[in-house]
């Protein structure tokens, strides 16, 4: 699902919303709600740098992470507030050690009956851990720092047409923004901004379906000459499906249509790609969820080709026991073709991802989790030295007020 789908003054409690955790926050009067939280944890990963069988270093992380939300009702007008900060310290290399700051303000507006807008801008000061971004494989610790960024986004929304009507027809657009502030030899062709727009038609099938139609078109421009060279360009997409809500108890959407990805470089080819969006809840018991999610996206690369044609595929169960426990478990694959678009079909690298989670919540009241967590991850590439496996335990406590 977009970021635009979304009801995005919900960003203002983001920190809280993926746990079982229902505070009721501190009111202030005439609408306002503060809603702070803090949540440590603690992490022993196997494979920090994600280096092969023979390269592998283990760490133990731990984790502050305070946040501060505030929600502001106004009836016809909803805003949010967010400052989100993680605080990352191991103990194999303190050079690893580092601090995210997130920023995020957004608002939903009701003009009138058949009338609805949104807005939301955000400021993420967050890092690329050594062995990810530009620092993969066998170049993960040839920098002695982690890689830090600003990422900057503004978006909207406009919709004409109640969820009731028969017709509805939405436009949107985003404004994205990514520069580094070190290590600039090796992230320097990673910088690009991307302005997206687009629209969506939806039309009442009947009271549990509607039919959907959407376009997009993504402008993308990097700032060194040579990433713009093999890189800068757009992307547009046409997709068409159906969404269900069926008496609650199974949800979701299905779209499916075309991707071209086309650039700048007249030698440079167009490439044209089946796409598809797929999201699909089902409850059998409003305590167990069974959700499904696949889609094709072009990304852009970190190093080889021009782009990277990526399918994801995830599989999860949540199931909550009793107001006290509950348990979650998934499985996700990745699927990264590393495009070179100067010879149509022909690609460098092939990585594919393969990750497994089991969880598990308790709950002693509405303010505190208690949370842990297995992981198992293993990407498989044929580029020599990207293969690797990794196990991560996790342990963490979330107070939220």
């Amino acid at each position: 699902m977009k970021a635009w789908q979304l009801p995005l003054f919900a960003m203002a409690s983001v920190s809280t919303a993926a746990y079982a955790v229902q505070p009721d926050g501190i009111m202030l009067g005439s609408g306002v709600t503060l809603l702070p939280s803090i949540k440590a944890e603690v992490e022993n990963n196997s494979n920090i740098y994600l280096q092969d069988s023979n390269s592998e270093v283990s760490s133990v992380i731990t984790r502050l992470a305070p946040s501060i939300a505030l929600e502001v009702d106004l009836g016809a007008t909803l805003l949010g507030f967010a400052a989100d900060f993680e605080n990352g310290t191991y103990d194999h290399d303190s050079n690893d050690n580092y601090l995210d700051q997130t920023y995020s303000a957004s608002g939903e507006f009701e003009l009138g009956a058949k009338n609805s807008a949104s807005l939301d801008a955000s400021l993420n000061k967050g890092h690329d851990d050594r062995g990810t971004g530009a620092l993969e494989g066998p170049q993960a610790t040839s920098i002695a720092d982690p890689s830090e960024y600003d990422e900057t986004t503004f978006g909207g929304s406009y919709t004409y047409g109640a969820d009731s009507s028969m017709l509805q027809l939405t436009g949107f657009g985003t404004v994205y923004d990514k520069s580094y502030t070190n290590n600039k030899s090796s992230t320097a062709d990673l910088e690009h901004d991307k302005t997206t727009l687009g629209a969506r038609l939806s039309y009442k099938i009947s009271g549990m379906t509607r039919a959907e139609i959407e376009v997009s078109q993504a402008e993308t421009s990097f700032v060194t000459d040579t990433a713009a060279l093999e890189r800068d360009g757009s992307e547009t997409r046409l997709m068409a499906g159906v969404s269900w809500d069926i008496t609650g108890k199974t949800t979701g959407s299905l779209l499916v249509g075309n991707s071209a990805r086309s650039f700048d470089q007249s030698d440079l080819d167009t490439q044209t790609k089946f796409a598809w969006e797929i999201g699909a809840s089902w409850s059998p018991r409003e305590y167990s969820t069974l959700n499904f999610s696949s889609n094709q996206s072009a990304e852009e690369t970190t190093g080889s080709g021009n782009f990277i044609d990526r399918v994801v595929t995830t599989l999860s169960w949540d199931h909550e026991f009793s107001s006290y426990w509950s348990a979650d478990a998934s499985f996700s694959r990745t699927s990264d073709t590393y495009v070179n678009a100067g010879v149509s079909a022909f690609s460098d690298r092939k990585d594919t991802l393969n990750d497994m989670s089991v969880g598990a919540v308790y709950s002693p009241n509405k303010m505190v989790d208690i949370e842990a967590g297995l992981t198992k991850s293993a990407r498989t590439s044929n580029v020599d030295g990207l293969d690797y496996s990794q196990t991560i335990m996790v342990a963490s406590v979330l107070v939220a007020f």
